[in-house]
């Protein structure tokens, strides 16, 4: 996967990286983060979290991106220390932007959210079993 490191905020101890790179034709955005806070909230000191963008759910990224900023760019969304993964997963569900969502920590292991999952039990327009 090539990536580009968008974003590198250090406080108290704490580092997050956010990278934007591209693999087998989707868009990937990777944070990982480390310190004492992420031990906090994630039982871990380290963890990457992953959000990754189908080809096809490009237009309605930046779409959604230009409603919350001049120019709808992912790096500018990204590199504002204000905006992270997490708050561009809430804008996306928000406007209806599918994508996968993967976690990945030492002792917490992997998390994974497919593309469609709608958090509400089941995959958005299914039948609940």
């Amino acid at each position: 996967m090539q990536t580009v490191e968008v974003a590198h905020f250090e406080r108290a101890g704490d580092v997050r990286r956010v990278l934007i790179g591209e693999e087998e034709g989707c868009v990937v955005v990777r944070e990982d983060l480390s310190g004492p806070s992420t031990l906090v909230a994630y039982g871990d000191e380290q963890r990457s979290l992953r959000v990754t963008f189908a080809r096809e759910a490009v237009p309605a990224l930046l779409d959604a991106l230009g409603t919350v900023q001049e120019g709808g760019s992912l790096r500018g969304y990204l590199s504002c220390e204000r905006h992270d993964v997490v708050d561009l997963m809430d804008l996306c569900d928000a406007r209806g932007v599918p994508y996968a969502f993967t976690g990945i920590g030492p002792s917490s292991g992997i998390q994974f959210r497919p593309a469609g999952w709608s958090g509400q039990g089941g995959r958005e327009g299914a039948p609940l079993e």
